[in-house]
């Protein structure tokens, strides 16, 4: 894709890192297919992605603030082959399952800014969970903030780190081994400007 009058490294390093600083959100656009090529072809139709494959594909493109474009191509009837049809009904119903009941939803949360650039997070469950799935979101309304990041989580003992990351924006889902806590802590590092409060949804993926 060209842009005119876009030319040099610069341009280049924009479209594929964005520009902290500018004037709008724009999240990447993950375009993939469902299956090895773009169009129909009956040899493909035992290599079609898995429920799995999807359920990652989900993690690493819409998990990451980005927008997903699965490619279905129909058949040359026009419809949608079967074996197409049930990688994505299994992977619906695999989606469905892991974020049907959010464990912090009644949770107490404590939002502390600390600097210009910093803030803490903090989440008292009231009693021991188990999570394998976080999902983080900012208010994209006045921007994205964040740049650095750092979940921990503490049962008995003291604060261990869970996952840690850069940019979370409208959607950013870690996956890690299970883990049973009771405090959430979520360190916000980093940001660009004055972080505002981020959403914490916790899951356990069976």
């Amino acid at each position: 894709m060209t842009y005119p009058g876009a030319s040099g490294p610069g341009v280049i390093d924009a479209l594929q890192h964005g520009d902290p600083h500018g004037s709008v959100w724009r999240p990447a656009e993950v375009d993939v297919s469902i299956r090895p090529g773009w169009f129909y072809h009956p040899v493909e139709d035992s290599r079609v992605r898995s429920a799995e494959n999807l359920l990652d594909l989900y993690f690493t493109s819409v998990g990451r603030n980005g927008k997903l474009l699965l490619n279905v191509p129909p058949t040359r009837d026009g419809l949608l082959h079967d074996a197409d049809i049930r990688a994505l009904s299994a992977f619906n119903d695999r989606r469905r399952a892991i974020f049907a009941d959010d464990l912090a939803a009644n949770a107490r949360p404590r939002w502390r800014t600390i600097s210009a650039t910093t803030a803490v997070h903090e989440i008292d469950l009231g009693h021991d969970i188990e999570i394998n799935v976080a999902r983080l979101a900012e208010d994209i309304t006045p921007g994205q903030r964040v740049a650095r990041y750092t979940l921990e989580g503490a049962a008995d003992a003291g604060w261990k780190p869970i996952a840690r990351g850069t940019t979370i924006g409208y959607t950013k889902l870690e996956r890690f081994e299970s883990v049973r806590v009771r405090r959430l802590r979520l360190t916000i590092e980093a940001a660009v400007d004055t972080p505002e409060p981020v959403s914490v949804e916790l899951y356990r993926a069976s």
